[in-house]
């Protein structure tokens, strides 16, 4: 009985206080899908890349290195694959180099990351826009894994 009393004492101090609630987990985070940014058309540009799914959309980091220094280049994921290149499906944030010929972007897609049957890829294009030709070609590609 003597033993009893404090842990009474206890339950309803936590029950005044508010400890009777229910806890709750932060939820966890959602799982990194990484690919590989390649040179394309002998640029020298490449890096790596991350895509992160969310409810509805999904982020897109792209880090590359061996930009022209204080470039900026369009970027898009498309459909198909680097070596079977398709249309344009979403655009994605302008590539801007640093001093230095790096770059980190990072972009939101407001879609479900379901990679169709064709497959998608992500591409950084010679220029800043796609307003002439020559700004069309690709710098660096990387194939969007499925899972």
């Amino acid at each position: 009985m003597r033993n009893l009393l404090p842990a009474l004492l206890g339950v309803f101090f936590l029950a005044g206080c508010g400890g009777g609630g229910t806890a709750t987990n932060p939820a966890s985070p959602s799982p990194t899908i990484s690919f590989i940014m390649g040179a394309q058309n002998g640029s020298g540009v490449a890096g790596t890349g991350q895509v992160v799914k969310g409810t509805g959309s999904f982020v897109v980091t792209i880090k590359l290195t061996g930009l022209t220094p204080n470039s900026s280049h369009v970027s898009h994921v498309h459909t198909g694959a680097c070596a079977k290149p398709g249309g344009i499906a979403y655009a994605l944030q302008e590539v801007i180099a640093d001093s230095s010929g790096a770059a980190t972007v990072t972009s939101t897609v407001m879609v479900d990351y379901s990679v169709p049957t064709g497959g998608w890829y992500v591409n950084v294009h010679h220029g800043p826009d796609l307003s002439v030709p020559a700004n069309g070609p690709s710098i660096s590609c990387g194939d969007l894994p499925t899972a």
